[in-house]
C-alpha cells in the first residue's frame, strides 16, 4: 500500500508549496512576511521538522487506519465471500477516503494555525498578516484534503474495491459515507474556481485593509498584483486540472465499463458483469444493471431449455405472451404417431434398453416435426401428438405435417437399419393425419398450464392412427388433409370408415 501513503503525501506537499508559492508571490506591501521566515537557519529547521512531525502522524493513523484491510489481503480470498454485507472491514474500505480526506483537512487547521500563531508570537508577525495568512493556508488546506480523497478514492477503486467486493452491492454495506455525483461536480467547482476567487479577492482586501497610501506604490502595487494573479492562476489551474481528472474519472470510467458490458450482453454474452467501485449512483445504477443481467441470463436459460421442446419459432411466439389464455379457433392439422408391438418389446427388454430405445425413437420423430415447423405437444407412452399450424399460423400446415410424416418414415428406416445390424429388434409404427378446426390454448390448471388443443378434430387424428393397424399401412391422412396438400404426395384411395366417437363415414388415403 506503498502508492496510498505516496499519495496523500503528495496531496500535502502540493498544498505546501502552493501556500509558499503564494506567499512568495504576495507584493511586499501587502505582506510584508519576517526575514527569519525564509531566511533564517533556525525558522527554516523548525518549518522542516514540523513538517516531517505532520508527515509521520498522517502516516501512523494511515497506518492504524489500514492495519486490518492489511490483514485482510494477505489472508485467503474466501475471506471476502463470507463477509456479511454489514461488516465494519467492508465499510472502512468504502470510508477510506472519507477517513483520510478528513484527516488530512483537520490536520491542515489545526498545524497550519499553530504554525502561524508561532510566527506571529515569536517572529514578529503582525496580526494583520497573521489573520490574512491563516486565511489563505485553511483555503489551501481545504483544496489538499480535496485533493488527497480523491487521489485515496481514486487508488481504492482500483486496489481495494474489487477484492472486497468482486460482486459489487457496496450501496448496501450499512455505516457508509456516499458522495453523490452532483456533489462531487460542486467538490470540483468549489476547489477549481471558488476557492482561488475567494484567495484573491481577499488578497486584494488585504491589500486595501494593509496599505493606507497606494497612489505611492501605483506603478509597483500594479505589478505586484499581476504577478501574484498570474502565479495564483498558474498554480490553480494545475491544480483544477488534476481535480477534473480525478472526478471526471470517477464519472467517466463507470460508465464506459458498463457501455462496455452492455455492447457484450447486447451481443448474447451474460457471463458479463459490471465492475462495482462506489457505492454513489453509479455503484447503484452498477448493481442494478448486474441484477438486469442475472434475470436476462435466466430468462435465456428458460428460453433455451423451452426451446429444447418446441422450435425457435413457436418459442418466441408463446413467450411473447401473444397466445390468449382462454384459447382461439384456429384450422390446423394434428399428426398421431405410435409405435407398434412396443408392449412386448417393454416385456423381452431391460428397462434401460427400453428407455433408451423410446428416448431414441422420440428424438428421430421430434426432429423431423420440428424440421417441418410443427409442436410436439405430449408423448403419452409410445405414442406422439404434434399439430402444424398453431401456434404459429401458416397456409401449408397440412402440406408440411405429410411431409414430416414421409420424413418420420425414412428416419425410422435407417434407424432400423442400424438397429439391425447392431443385432438389435427393429420397431415400426403408424401415423395418422386430420386437418380441422381446434380450440389451442392453454389449457390444465390456472397454477400450471401447459399449451393444449381442444377439439372433434384431435380425437379424429387419433382414431386414423389406430386405422393403420387396419390397413397394414404407416401413414394415413383424411380427406380434409387430401383437399389441402393436392398431388404433392402419391396417395393412394382407401375405402370409406367409421371411427368411434365420430357420426358418418370418413374417406382415408394412403400415403405411399
Amino acid at each position: 500500500m506503498g502508492e496510498l501513503y505516496l499519495r496523500t503525501i503528495g496531496a500535502n506537499l502540493v498544498g505546501l508549496f502552493a501556500v509558499m508559492a503564494l506567499n512568495f508571490l504576495t507584493p511586499s506591501y501587502i505582506l510584508r512576511l519576517p526575514d527569519p521566515v525564509f531566511f533564517n537557519d533556525e525558522a527554516r529547521g523548525l518549518l522542516l521538522v514540523l513538517y516531517l512531525l505532520v508527515i509521520g502522524f498522517i502516516s501512523l493513523v494511515q497506518l492504524i487506519v489500514l492495519r486490518p484491510i492489511k490483514k485482510a489481503l494477505k489472508g485467503d480470498q474466501e475471506i471476502f465471500d463470507k463477509m456479511p454485507p454489514a461488516d465494519s472491514l467492508k465499510a472502512r474500505v468504502i470510508n477510506l477516503p472519507f477517513i483520510i480526506g478528513g484527516l488530512n483537512l483537520a490536520l491542515w487547521l489545526i498545524l497550519s494555525s499553530f504554525t502561524i500563531g508561532y510566527l506571529h508570537l515569536h517572529l514578529e508577525l503582525g496580526a494583520k498578516a497573521f489573520l490574512f495568512i491563516l486565511f489563505r493556508a485553511w483555503m489551501i488546506g481545504l483544496i489538499a484534503a480535496h485533493l488527497s480523497f480523491f487521489l485515496v478514492e481514486e487508488y481504492s477503486r482500483k486496489r481495494l474495491v474489487p477484492v472486497f467486493f468482486p460482486k459489487g452491492g457496496l450501496y448496501h454495506v450499512g455505516g457508509t459515507h456516499r458522495i453523490s455525483i452532483k456533489r462531487r461536480i460542486r467538490i470540483l467547482y468549489l476547489a477549481g474556481t471558488i476557492i482561488p476567487m475567494f484567495i484573491l479577492v481577499g488578497t486584494l482586501a488585504f491589500a486595501f485593509w494593509q496599505t493606507n497610501d497606494l497612489q505611492a506604490y501605483s506603478e509597483a502595487a500594479a505589478r505586484g498584483v499581476f504577478a501574484f494573479t498570474v502565479g495564483l492562476c498558474a498554480i490553480f489551474i494545475v491544480i483544477a486540472l488534476r481535480l477534473n481528472f480525478l472526478v471526471a474519472k470517477s464519472i467517466s470510467r463507470p460508465v464506459e465499463a458498463m457501455v462496455q458490458v452492455v455492447e457484450k450482453v447486447k451481443a448474447g454474452d451474460f457471463t458479463q458483469r459490471i465492475s462495482v467501485e462506489s457505492n454513489d449512483e453509479m455503484g447503484v445504477l452498477g448493481d442494478a444493471g448486474n441484477e438486469m443481467i442475472e434475470a436476462l441470463a435466466d430468462r435465456e436459460r428458460i428460453r433455451e431449455t423451452f426451446g429444447k421442446y418446441i422450435t425457435p419459432e413457436i418459442r418466441d411466439h408463446i413467450l411473447s405472451g401473444s397466445i390468449p389464455l382462454d384459447g382461439e379457433r384456429r384450422e390446423a392439422t394434428l399428426l398421431f404417431a405410435d409405435l407398434r408391438g412396443f408392449t412386448r418389446f417393454v416385456e423381452e427388454n431391460r428397462p434401460e434398453e427400453v428407455v433408451r430405445s423410446m428416448r431414441d425413437y422420440f428424438t428421430l420423430m421430434e426432429n423431423a416435426v420440428r424440421l417441418n415447423h410443427g409442436l410436439v405437444l405430449q408423448y403419452v407412452g409410445d405414442e406422439i401428438e404434434s399439430v402444424f399450424g398453431v401456434p404459429v399460423a401458416f397456409e401449408d400446415h397440412a402440406m408440411r405435417a405429410a411431409a414430416a410424416a414421409v420424413d418420420m418414415r425414412t428416419a425410422l428406416e435407417d434407424w432400423n437399419r442400424e438397429r439391425l445390424a447392431r443385432g438389435e429388434p427393429t420397431f415400426q409404427h403408424g401415423i395418422g393425419i386430420h386437418t380441422g378446426l381446434v380450440l389451442a390454448g392453454n389449457t390444465g390448471s390456472r397454477n400450471h398450464p401447459c399449451y393444449g388443443l381442444v377439439g372433434d378434430p384431435v380425437n379424429v387424428a387419433s382414431r386414423i392412427q389406430e386405422l393403420t393397424k387396419t390397413f397394414k399401412c404407416d401413414i394415413l391422412i383424411s380427406e380434409e388433409t387430401r383437399r389441402y396438400i393436392g398431388e404433392a404426395f402419391k396417395i393412394e384411395e382407401l375405402p370409406p370408415q367409421v371411427i368411434r366417437g365420430h357420426s358418418g363415414t370418413i374417406r382415408l388415403y394412403r400415403v405411399l
